[in-house]
């Protein structure tokens, strides 16, 4: 577990209900500073319920989240907005305000998080993110009148605007096409590489393996397993195992050892090849981004 000095978010025996049913049941986790955390697991199993706790979006019934060590339920005013301008959150479905355009979308969380800065500058920021994105054409138009992949382009754009320090993703690349979602992949990537830590529910493989660190497993509103990304990924736990083949059958084409683990080699068996190439030997990975 990470140290107190290094640990961004902490939950600490939460438990979330709706309608009486624990949708969290006492979670233990901590969250560090600039790693990423990859949540998983099968549907209903409370994954985007846990995202939006860990971002102080939904109160726990009961238990503590701490941001920075302080519990988020007693934050002062000033404290929940060092929270919000320290964080950004891509919504699944991109949750843009449906009254305002691509330019004032992106415009707003500058304003409201950096009330001093120059309208000249919040328009050159946003701009140079809708040049880089191919969207600056769309600038002027609404959500409406955007395309899906284009409202979730802007989603991450709007939650990357700020330079938060904490990255909340909601199966950010869901209902895309394969180049918007390469796209996003590596405007993800950018950011994890300057250091932003990253909490993401997602079943996209080439993502996971892109930017997973950490994993957590969670299971029927428990957590099941948690640890390194490479730690998890050899799990010989049964249900953790079933919930990797489940959701990240197809990494196989980015991570070769865990192909090897989801086909159960014998440890003392030959690796074999794959097509495209040889698979690495023991304790090599291969991330593609």
């Amino acid at each position: 577990m990470a140290d107190a000095a290094a640990t961004l978010i902490k939950l600490q025996d939460v438990t979330v209900r709706f309608d009486g049913r624990d949708v969290l049941h006492d979670v233990n986790l901590s969250f560090p500073a600039g790693r990423s955390t990859v949540i998983m697991g099968p549907s209903g199993s409370g994954k985007s319920t846990l995202l939006k706790t860990v971002a102080g979006l939904i109160p726990p019934d009961s238990g503590k989240v701490f941001f920075r060590g302080r519990d988020m339920l007693q934050l002062t005013e000033s404290g929940m907005k060092e929270l919000r301008k320290a964080s950004g959150f891509i919504f699944q479905d991109g949750a843009l305000w449906e009254n305002k355009t691509l330019m004032e979308n992106l415009a707003l969380p500058l304003r409201v998080h950096f009330p001093q800065m120059p309208p000249a500058e919040v328009q050159r920021r946003v701009v140079k993110a809708l040049e880089q994105t191919g969207l600056l054409e769309s600038a002027d138009l609404r959500p409406a009148g955007l395309s899906g992949g284009e409202k979730k382009i802007a989603s991450v754009l709007r939650a990357l605007i700020t330079e938060p320090a904490i990255l909340f993703m909601d199966e950010p690349t869901l209902s895309i096409d394969h180049t918007m979602e390469g796209r996003v992949t590596q405007m993800i990537a950018d950011v994890k590489a300057r250091g932003c830590a990253i909490l993401a529910v997602t079943h996209n493989a080439r993502l996971t393996s892109t930017l997973a660190d950490r994993l957590v497993i969670l299971d029927a509103g428990t957590v099941r397993e948690t640890g390194d990304f490479d730690q998890v990924k050899r799990s010989r736990d049964e249900r953790t195992r079933e919930i990797l083949s489940e959701v990240l059958g197809e990494i196989a084409s980015y991570d070769t050892d865990l192909l090897a683990l989801l086909e159960e080699q014998d440890k003392n068996r030959p690796h074999q090849a794959t097509e495209g190439g040889q698979r690495p030997g023991p304790g090599t990975t291969e991330r593609t981004p």
